[in-house]
């Protein structure tokens, strides 16, 4: 089998039913009462999920094999390697800076990683995003965010 993008969509399908069986075993807090249980968001975020994952089997499996080269991109691939070293970052900082703080650094990150070179553009996004997770997370879903030194 010669398709990476069927490969990584077997993998991910495999990992997305996994999940999906966990979901099940999540418990509900006593403490507020809702019309839907713990498990309720992570199984409709798993189900998508799957759904765009069965698009691309299917695409993957009507392109036919890779006909790219084997050796790849390597610009791409340190792209790929700090990208995970600063979804570690990120992972770290939230604790000691702060869900928001922590989010947008990350961003700036990622879209320097990237290439994206449009000082507005990052300034932007990195200003924004924040402030619509933390609207989403406080006001609409009431779920505190994790609060660090500066935040």
């Amino acid at each position: 089998m010669n398709n990476k993008d069927l490969r990584m969509s077997i993998v991910m399908m495999i990992i997305f039913i996994i999940l999906f069986a966990l979901s099940f075993t999540f418990k509900s807090s006593d403490v507020v009462k809702t019309h839907t249980t713990a498990s309720f968001f992570p199984q409709v975020v798993l189900i998508v999920a799957m759904f765009l994952n069965a698009i691309m089997m299917y695409q993957s499996v009507k392109n036919g094999p890779d006909k790219a080269k084997e050796e790849g991109d390597r610009d791409a691939f340190w792209r790929v390697v700090l990208s995970m070293a600063a979804a570690i970052a990120f992972g770290f900082g939230v604790s000691y800076l702060g869900t928001l703080v922590s989010i947008s650094l990350f961003i700036v990150a990622v879209m320097l990683i990237w290439g994206v070179r449009k000082k507005v553009t990052i300034a932007l996004t990195a200003l924004i995003t924040p402030v619509v997770i933390y609207l989403i997370f406080t006001k609409i879903l009431l779920v505190q965010l994790p609060s660090g030194i500066l935040i």
